[in-house]
């Protein structure tokens, strides 16, 4: 302290630094000023600043908050522009979003809505709902539940891509605008071709949720409670499919109403909240779109800024020519970044998907997650079908039928679901706690469902099955945390997408007509029976083991790292 600056000689501020932020500086280099001299004492502020001086700390605090910003978005704080914004608020709207889509998985489920295609066997019921209407049969009422898992892991690649050119939440705007059109074109489809259709459009709406939301939640959960936050939003999933089983009895079962006034209202409850994403100002994701170029532009601006003031030092070093070229190969680049071809684009996602495959814990993980779902898929498209055809004595109607399994989905899926997130927060957020929790739960759902099916009274098939179900919904929030945890933060969309595609692709997409073509395979051409029933949901509730033992391997290589940010 109280010598000349040796880079700026002169150039130095009566505040106590150096204008440029420097320290000071012991022994003075500069070719202007061979010994050092002695800096006078630092005089008190003045009343009034000159217009030099007020120009001088103006430049200063702004690059000051170039570099502030660039330095949070390296280290992966976001701004968020929106008025509206808080992260608990973010969680409450992604949770409203959840539970108006799987509301529609479970309407199209529900007993009253789906209906049956009657027959001129003895004993068959007359024909109801939408397969009575189109005179479908059971395995193309399987094929409409596929349709919408075709749409949707055909849409979630191409939001997912689009997520590193575009905003996130525009995104899932977009998404949703597209599933309020395509519910509204089910209420009104007027033959099955038209209906299959529509559903596929469902899908391709939902991908951009499926594939966006959860890096959102990651992003803003507080350290320490991401899988219980995660649990909050993964809890929706078993409670909106629960409350379409209870919504599409009600509505489906209603004399007045009927099985498209169903889709109808949904499209409709679904519309405020399209158009208040649409008009919002965008949310930026921490390593992909906004967030990612906010944070590039940031780093630049800085650069800039500061380069731009020290040319003439930096050449007179012989460096600042290097550097300048640096600066506009990396604007080149950027701008380059801005228009991308098809083509180019094309060969990025196979080699952002390559990428994917070299995490050995996120493929072993979606794997298990493939299992799982698989054995998800048939409780969620016959689950109310297959109680009433094996307890049509309790239950009397369908629209009973709905309801019951709707309050037990409702149970089993906040309880499984609460516990699993806590569970791992409690035991240590990382990725082996997460998958020893999905291999336990797994394990000891496939013994309490089995044990449900194999039970001939309603009231003990009812206490097992609550239990099982219990069990199985644990590994909701841990195996996604896993997905979330186990890639760079940059990929989590893309590992959100490509394991959207995989467990519909070969989980839930090809079970529910499989398990209606066994159905009719076990009937031999006559009347469905209980037995048979009972024979294919034990069959295909074996998913549940294998599921578990998968994951329980990973566990044993994952260890103790990994541990989720």
């Amino acid at each position: 302290p109280g010598l000349r600056c040796s880079r700026f000689d002169s150039t130095c501020c009566p505040w106590g630094r150096c204008w440029r932020g420097r320290p000071w500086c012991t022994t003075s280099t500069s070719p202007t000023s061979p010994s050092p001299a002695p800096h006078p004492p630092r005089p008190p502020r003045p009343a009034a600043e000159s217009p030099t001086t007020r120009r001088g700390l103006q430049k200063s605090r702004a690059k000051t908050e170039i570099r502030d910003r660039a330095r949070m978005a390296s280290d992966g704080f976001v701004r968020v522009e929106a008025a509206w914004f808080t992260p608990s608020r973010l969680l409450l709207l992604f949770c409203l979003m959840s539970l108006l889509i799987y509301l529609d998985r479970g309407t199209m489920s529900s007993a009253a809505v789906s209906g049956n295609p009657g027959g001129d066997a003895p004993g068959s019921p007359p024909p109801s709902g939408l397969q009575g209407e189109f005179g479908i049969s059971y395995y193309q009422y399987g094929w409409l539940q596929a349709a919408f898992m075709i749409g949707l892991l055909c849409g979630s690649p191409v939001f997912s891509a689009l997520a590193k050119r575009a905003n996130p939440f525009r995104l899932i705007a977009v998404g949703l605008g597209t599933w309020t059109v395509a519910t509204m074109a089910c209420a009104t489809s007027p033959n099955y071709p038209s209906l299959f259709l529509a559903r596929t459009l469902v899908g391709v709406g939902e991908a951009s949720f499926c594939a966006l939301a959860a890096p959102f939640i990651d992003d803003f959960a507080p350290r320490g409670k991401k899988a219980t936050w995660l649990a909050c939003f993964y809890l929706c999933i078993p409670l909106g499919v629960a409350l379409g089983f209870m919504y599409g009895g009600v509505v489906g079962g209603a004399p007045r109403m009927g099985w498209r006034w169903a889709f109808a209202l949904e499209s409709a409850a679904m519309l405020p909240v399209v158009m208040f994403c649409a008009s919002s100002a965008p949310i930026p994701m921490r390593g992909v779109g906004a967030a990612s170029s906010s944070s590039s532009t940031m780093t630049e601006g800085a650069e800039g800024a500061e380069g731009a003031e020290s040319d003439d030092d930096d050449d007179a070093n012989g460096y600042g020519s290097e550097q300048n070229v640096s600066r506009r190969s990396r604007s080149r680049r950027l701008n380059r970044r801005s228009g991308v071809s098809s083509k180019t684009a094309a060969k990025e996602f196979l080699r952002d998907a390559a990428e994917l495959s070299r995490h050995p814990i996120y493929v072993a993980t979606v794997c298990g997650y493939v299992a799982y779902t698989a054995v998800i898929g048939v409780y969620a498209v016959w689950g109310p079908k297959a109680a009433y055809a094996v307890f049509s004595d309790d239950l009397r109607t369908p629209s009973r039928a709905d309801l019951t399994l709707g309050l037990v989905t409702v149970v089993a899926g906040a309880g499984g679901t609460a516990i699993g997130g806590v569970a791992v927060d409690r035991l240590g957020d990382s990725v082996g706690n997460a998958l020893r929790v999905c291999a336990v739960s797994g394990a000891a759902g496939f013994i309490l469902l089995e044990l449900a099916f194999a039970s001939t009274a309603f009231p003990v098939f009812l206490a097992f099955f609550l239990l099982g179900e219990t069990a199985a919904f644990v590994t909701q929030a841990p195996i996604n945390a896993v997905v979330l945890w186990s890639v760079p933060p940059g990929a989590r969309p893309l590992a959100c997408s490509m394991t959207t595609v995989a467990i519909h692709a070969l989980g839930d997409v090809p079970t529910p007509p499989l398990f209606g073509a066994t159905l009719q395979a076990l009937a031999g051409g006559g009347a469905l029976e209980p037995a048979h029933w009972r024979v294919a949901l034990c069959a295909f509730t074996t998913g549940l083991l294998v599921s578990a033992g998968v994951l329980a391997r990973t566990a044993t290589r994952a260890g103790g790292v990994g541990a989720g940010r």
